[in-house]
């Protein structure tokens, strides 16, 4: 049997939530167990002998933004706030890109990686067909 996502898993433009990184935190987890692992080893005292590793501080900071990478999902308020398929989406009042007759060849879809892209136009297929 098929495995039903709910709809506020399934983005904007066909991703499906439940297997990008910001949503299962696996970016996330891996970046709070380095962050655990550095302050047991006590990194800090000894990354300014080690030159090529750069600025801690530089370093601690992005570490905490890969710690703090969460999404609930777009539909959830989640997602990425600068993406512009979210941005056409929301301005158009479409649930997905599935419901623009554009999708096919549209500009801001043809910006995804290539591999990406396959799968979400695979996806807005799908969608645009269970569409009454």
């Amino acid at each position: 049997m098929a495995e039903t996502r709910p709809d506020s898993l399934m983005a904007y433009c066909g991703l499906d939530c439940s297997n990008c990184f910001g949503y299962t935190k696996t970016i996330s987890e891996a970046a709070k167990g380095l962050r655990r692992t550095m302050r047991a080893e006590k990194v800090k005292q000894v990354w300014p002998t080690i030159p090529f590793l750069g600025d801690y501080d530089a370093f601690k900071k992005d570490l905490d933004a890969l710690a703090g990478l969460r999404c609930r999902g777009c539909l959830e308020g989640g997602g990425n706030p600068f993406c512009k398929i979210r941005k056409c989406c929301l301005e158009r009042g479409y649930r997905s890109c599935a419901q623009c007759d554009e999708f096919e060849s549209c500009e801001k879809l043809a910006t995804l990686e290539p591999g990406h892209k396959d799968e979400h136009l695979k996806n807005l297929r799908r969608i645009q067909k269970s569409i009454p």
